[in-house]
């Protein structure tokens, strides 16, 4: 049996991907309740209990605390965010702020990156086509 410590129980790596195991190829430990997952689709998170905190994709980076904005959520995606364009999460007055090369955008579940660290939808693209 598990002791459990002042903020409750802790996550085994057995529960925190319970509900997902179907859809990864492999996961591991990489801190107390916190855990990386390759998924079959080719992206992969930092999951801290039973949520995905960072998740990369293709062409982007998702944040997401499922509502849990606590001191543990904002430290591991700082933690592992990638180090690119001074992107941070820090918080002011009791809310949440992301720190991208366009300036402070609020934070909220599902914020898109780009790997400039661009606010999906203010970025500028500086990308031309042919026509």
């Amino acid at each position: 049996m598990r002791n459990a410590n002042l903020y409750g129980n802790r996550t085994t790596k057995a529960e925190s991907i319970a509900s997902i195991k179907h859809l990864l190829v492999k996961s591991r430990r990489i801190g107390n309740n916190t855990f990386k997952v390759f998924y079959k689709n080719g992206d992969h998170a930092i999951r801290l209990h039973k949520t995905d905190i960072i998740t990369w994709r293709a062409n982007k980076v998702i944040l997401n605390t499922n509502g849990w904005q606590t001191l543990t959520s904002k430290a591991r995606m700082n933690e592992y965010l990638p180090t690119f364009k001074g992107v941070r999460v820090y918080q002011s007055k009791h809310i949440w702020y992301v720190n991208t090369p366009e300036g402070a955008v609020e934070y909220y579940d599902g914020i898109e990156l780009d790997y400039d660290g661009c606010h999906s939808p203010y970025c500028k693209n500086t990308k031309t086509t042919g026509a």
